[in-house]
């Protein structure tokens, strides 16, 4: 177990509070000296470690949750063998479509829903895909959790790669088919899934043609209909693009393409509706020990929490 800080600088904010404690410790001293002239009683020193103490906690507390500190270890990762998934992500430029300038894109809120069930089935290899006119790896199905996080965070945009196609619809369905043809899947692989989050916004599709390359995959599919009728996309200054208006045919669509294929079609927001999904089509099975992650867990959060309880007594104290 190990603990590292990501900005150990911003320790520094912590300085405010020596300011404080020496502020107080001065101010006690020259009530001291004014009370020996006066012949008073000064206060007794008991008084100044009760505002003392808890502003060094507080201080020494948000210092350390300034600094970000990350505590990491080596556990155990389990795997199943015989199953893989791909999660393939719509990467055209509709995906760029939201409510509003400050809301998600749908490509935004795929990539969430898709690391959300990679968390979901710890002990399945999932693998991440792109698709425009064409299906392009990312990252082969792996029991890293990590890896997909950073995958999907980093190497998943708009258009990157750009499609083939120039026109104005470049998603094809079609192309899921090569899932199957080419070596996304392990040979030995059983059972073979994909989970397409996409808009449903594609050219026309040869949906027999479609099922027969699946099928000769041994590929089983699901579709997430990433869509919401009232989106658009904005320009740089914030206006919407008079050239694109949402496709309404795009849930039938989508739906004619799940039930082609002998999927299952999924909404947004039903991530365990569709983990539990996948964890039935894939079966059970004994998961082993297959090699080791690294797990690790920010601490500056519980330690910003912390802090307030000091800061409370003094807070309390200061009113009585």
């Amino acid at each position: 177990m190990r603990v590292s800080l990501l900005t150990p600088m911003a320790a520094l904010v912590g300085l405010v509070g020596v300011v404080v404690v020496w502020m107080r410790v001065r101010a006690a001293r020259r009530a001291e000296e004014l009370c020996a002239r006066l012949g008073l009683e000064p206060a007794p020193r008991s008084r100044i470690l009760l505002d003392v103490v808890p502003v060094v906690a507080v201080s020494v507390l948000l210092a350390l949750a300034a600094a970000q500190p990350v505590m990491s270890r080596l556990a155990e990762k389990k795997g199943r063998e015989g199953v893989e998934v791909i999660v393939v992500l719509d990467i055209t430029r509709s995906m760029q479509a939201r409510r509003a300038p400050s809301e998600a894109t749908r490509l935004e809120r795929a990539r969430v829903m898709a690391k959300e069930l990679r968390v979901a089935m710890p002990e399945i290899r999932v693998g991440l895909a792109s698709v425009t006119d064409r299906v392009l790896p990312h990252l082969f199905p792996t029991l890293g959790e990590n890896a997909f996080a950073a995958v999907a965070d980093r190497a998943i945009d708009i258009e990157r790669p750009p499609p083939d196609r120039r026109a104005r619809r470049a998603t094809a369905l079609l192309a899921l088919g090569e899932l199957g043809r080419l070596a996304f899947y392990r040979q030995s692989t059983a059972r073979r899934v994909a989970v397409v989050f996409t808009d449903g916004e594609t050219i026309p599709v040869d949906l027999a043609t479609l099922r027969q390359r699946l099928e000769d995959g041994r590929v089983s599919a699901m579709f997430v209909h990433v869509w919401r009728p009232d989106e658009a996309l904005f320009g740089p200054d914030g206006a919407p693009e008079e050239s694109y208006k949402p496709d309404p045919t795009a849930p039938g669509t989508i739906r004619r393409a799940a039930g082609a294929v002998g999927g299952l079609l999924f909404a947004e927001g039903e991530v365990r509706e569709l983990a539990g999904a996948v964890k039935r089509l894939t079966g059970g099975g004994p998961a082993e020990v297959q090699g080791r992650e690294l797990r690790s867990v920010e601490l500056a959060p519980p330690l910003a929490a912390i802090a307030f309880v000091p800061l409370l007594f003094l807070l309390v104290r200061r009113n009585r």
